[in-house]
């Protein structure tokens, strides 16, 4: 595993909160999980330059009505941060879904690099 992959990490906008991540390498490709809480798919952005994966997320601020806060352990953000990620990933498989506030990133490594079997003549 990479363990230099977080720390070009950064908050990519100002006034933006970056998001507490996990990046996983799996055999065969990468998985990145962030928690974005108040953000539906249609909140959040992801874009690829290079290899930097950035991912913006604003948070819906609503209350239903009638509804008045009377504890708040945590805020509701809106998110971006800057990943560069490493030179194995093939960038033309990263996928993105986001379900209960929690971001859901994968990506393959190139082939080239991946296990396989050699058969043996």
């Amino acid at each position: 595993m990479n363990t230099d992959i977080c720390k070009n990490r950064t908050c990519a906008e100002e006034n933006f909160t970056a998001p507490a991540i996990r990046f996983a390498e799996r055999a065969d490709g990468y998985d990145l999980t962030a928690e974005i809480p108040g953000a539906g798919k249609s909140d959040v952005e992801l874009h690829v330059d290079g290899r930097t994966l950035t991912m913006r997320a604003k948070a819906r601020h609503q209350s239903p009505a009638g509804f008045r806060v009377a504890v708040r352990e945590f805020d509701r953000h809106d998110w971006a941060f800057s990943l560069d990620l490493p030179e194995l990933v093939d960038l033309s498989t990263i996928r993105g879904s986001v379900e209960n506030g929690i971001l859901k990133v994968t990506m393959q490594k190139r082939a080239e690099v991946q296990p396989r079997r050699i058969e043996i003549a």
